[in-house]
């Protein structure tokens, strides 16, 4: 994981502190805070704090225990397979017992924000009942920490690493839902064991809270052996908080949130293997699906940009139907439908427009694992979602959607939403639906860690392709939206180089003529892109000459000279707002400057959110 284009961020590694009303510490965690100058300023006492951060985290990293998940990768991987499955012979049980987790998530304040507060001990936007409204759509500086929506700061920790609970808890404590955040934060954020016994003691429901985990398949039980002698509660996935503020623009009298929390599967840096062996109810043996997206700084950016810019889409114009429909494809963990779905619920209590309209969502992954796990997301979020497994660079991509919706204008989509796999990654077999690995010379291994929902063929752009080729056949012609979240290849280095920019004209072509679906976007990159050798020595994830030289070499042979993350929001024009009678999409660029909150993918860069806003709403306005 990375970020590209932030040079001035500090990366520190550190035990972040938690302090009781009393000032004592009751708990450290490992965590990446990505500080930047906007931080230092608005926050300059932290500056102590930091240096206790570093003290604790020498001090517990070391425990003579290393009770890192990626230290027990091999043992976990056998029950990677029944994550996010419903029981086969009971799905009402295994709904009611998504509803538990839901409910035990509420119980324990599994929330973004508190999680943020309490356990990583950074500032907030304090909620209060004020009459406040959201009355300024342009400015964002009101919802500066708010961003990020979710702890995309935190690292798990690394083999070799500990967090030993019982140093720091309080077992004796009355604010039972402090302990059990703590233990649900270090296993499901931090990748950490938890010994069974303070499992049991300390977190809300106690064996039957364990009991319901593993009935889940999001943890497992390994046995003693170590310095403690004692079973230790592991680990499968992630549980990622993701917390949706009221929407830019709106008048309501109270500062609502949407929590939501998301299933992921480990982090690429934990789980070492992209792909992962199915359950035993898998109908032939030996099959493996791909791992599921961890929600990092590209996920969120999506998220963020959306967000800010929902109200002027939804204002030109798109309730004006009984039905609105979101299409989430390359869905992985179901963010995107998701966390729409949860910005138009906060909506509900303020657009009565919006009340009487019925929202309809469909996710879309060539991954059946991904499906499973989207399907599980939206019913601990108690949202409604259709799934459809589907491969977008086959030639019936569109027809089994369809086929699942209907056809005709009226079941068209209002909103597209994308993250697909982007990298540009060497001995891929691009048109395979699995994108295989091909063994073909010494560089195999490494091309390994870039895996189904990370791997985009040898130019990172096949199903960022069939996307925009899509698009116009699933997408209302009269208003309908596209938003994809991708690294973009050669992107335009000024605002001016769009004329002549190449991949503009790709864009525009995989847009293509031949229908009457005329569309105009914006493409939004970085003002300082990544240039080819930085770019390999990234994503080569290690500091071997010969393995970084055999990605810039596939870069140089495959003519990618600069890369930057981005995003790319398309909007269909209505006959009567298309004034030129033109064909095709109209794509325009603009460079997202850098600022001293960092660039347009950066988590927290707030700044990046509200350049994107005010081109949007020009554009919704078009």
């Amino acid at each position: 994981e990375y970020s590209v284009g932030m040079k001035n961020l500090i990366f520190l590694s550190a035990q972040v502190v938690v302090f009781c009303t009393t000032l004592s510490v009751v708990l450290s965690f490992h965590v990446r805070v990505e500080t930047t100058s906007r931080q230092n300023n608005v926050s300059r006492t932290r500056s102590a704090q930091h240096v206790v951060f570093a003290n604790r985290y020498n001090e517990v990293s070391s425990s003579p225990v290393d009770n890192s998940v990626s230290s027990r990768i091999d043992e976990a991987i056998p029950f990677l397979g029944k994550v996010g499955r419903s029981y086969a012979d009971n799905n009402n049980a295994w709904e009611q017992d998504v509803d538990k987790l839901h409910e035990l998530l509420h119980q324990t304040r599994y929330h973004h924000s508190t999680i943020k507060k309490h356990i990583f001990n950074l500032p907030i936007n304090e909620r209060t009942n004020d009459g406040h409204h959201h009355e300024d759509g342009q400015s964002l500086e009101k919802y500066k920490y708010e961003y990020p929506f979710g702890p995309t700061y935190v690292r798990p920790i690394a083999v070799g690493q500990s967090i030993d609970l019982r140093q720091f808890i309080d077992v004796d404590s009355t604010t039972e839902w402090m302990s059990s955040l703590q233990v649900l934060s270090t296993l499901f954020l931090l990748s950490s064991t938890v010994p069974l016994s303070l499992f049991t003691q300390v977190v809300v429901g106690g064996g039957d809270t364990l009991d319901l985990l593993l009935r889940l398949g999001l943890v497992y039980l390994s046995s003693g052996g170590d310095a403690y002698d004692e079973d230790w509660i592991v680990p499968l996935v992630h549980l990622f908080p993701l917390q949706i503020p009221q929407l830019p623009g709106t008048r309501d009298q109270h500062d609502q949130v949407k929590d939501m929390v998301f299933m992921t599967d480990l982090h690429p840096n934990v789980l070492s293997v992209t792909s992962i062996p199915s359950g035993s109810d898998c109908p032939y043996e030996g099959a493996e699906e791909g791992a599921v997206m961890y929600i990092g700084p590209d996920s969120i950016a999506l998220v963020h940009h959306l967000h800010a810019s929902l109200i002027a889409f939804l204002n030109n114009g798109n309730l004006d139907r009984p039905v609105f429909r979101v299409i989430d494809v390359c869905c992985g963990s179901g963010v995107q439908a998701l966390a729409t779905l949860g910005m138009l619920d906060l909506l509900r209590n303020s657009r009565l427009e919006l009340a009487q309209v019925d929202i309809e969502a469909v996710a879309v992954d060539v991954n059946q694992r991904a499906l499973r796990f989207t399907e599980f997301n939206a019913r601990l979020n108690r949202l409604e979602v259709t799934t459809l497994q589907s491969d977008l660079l086959a030639d019936d991509a569109v027809t089994s959607i369809e086929e699942m919706v209907g056809r005709g204008e009226s079941k068209k989509f209002d909103i597209l939403l994308a993250n697909p796999p982007f990298i540009p990654t060497p001995n891929m077999v691009s048109d395979d639906a699995a994108l295989s690995l091909r063994e073909t010379n010494s560089i195999t291994n490494n091309s390994q860690s870039y895996g189904l929902f990370s791997s985009g063929g040898v130019s990172g752009e096949d199903c960022l392709c069939a996307i925009i080729q899509m698009a116009p056949r699933v997408l209302r012609s009269d208003g309908g939206l596209m938003g994809i979240v991708s690294e973009f290849m050669n992107p335009p280095l000024s605002d001016s180089d769009e004329q002549d920019c190449v991949l503009i004209t790709k864009l525009e072509q995989w847009w293509g003529a031949d229908h009457d679906v005329v569309a105009s976007g914006v493409l939004f990159t970085n003002e300082h892109p990544l240039n080819s050798q930085v770019y390999a020595q990234r994503r080569a994830l290690t500091d071997d000459s010969h393995v970084v030289s055999l990605w810039l070499n596939h870069l140089e042979r495959n003519k990618i000279y600069h890369v930057s993350p981005g995003l790319l929001f398309v909007k269909c024009e209505s006959e009567a707002g298309n004034s030129n009678n033109t064909t095709g999409c109209k794509i325009g660029s603009r460079l997202v400057p850098k600022t001293s909150n960092g660039s347009i993918w950066t988590p927290h860069n707030y700044n990046a959110v509200e350049c994107t806003m005010k081109i949007l709403s020009d554009l919704y306005h078009s």
